[in-house]
């Protein structure tokens, strides 16, 4: 009765004989095989997939655009809404691509 809690819930974890475990030996990484690499977070790798098919997607139709352009009668063809929103998912995707370099050394700042 006379234990003294250690952390936020009172728990302390012991070994078979009552001495304290060092939390150095907990958790599944505690047999040496350490990575030495942090994965990396998946919203970021989306992030740079996102920005790269941005710029992709956005500069196509701007260097095929004269070719697709013509006279037409009817309703407004898909290729001209193409063509005229590609400037802005072109900078959408270089402004991605900005954020996550600021955000990469923001990072790096900090470990």
């Amino acid at each position: 009765m006379d234990q003294q809690p250690s952390g936020a819930l009172g728990f302390r974890e012991v070994d078979r004989d009552g001495n304290p475990v060092p939390p150095e030996t907990e958790g599944p990484e505690a047999a040496g095989t350490e990575r030495s690499w942090s994965a990396p977070n998946p919203f970021i790798v989306l992030l740079w997939l996102l920005a790269a098919a941005m710029i992709a997607g956005g500069t196509a139709p701007l260097l095929s655009g004269p070719m697709i352009m013509g006279p037409s009668s009817g309703a407004i063809p898909l290729a001209y809404v193409v063509f005229t929103f590609a400037p802005q998912v072109v900078l959408a995707g270089f402004a991605t691509l900005v954020f996550l370099l600021f955000w990469h050394a923001w990072q790096w700042q900090r470990s």
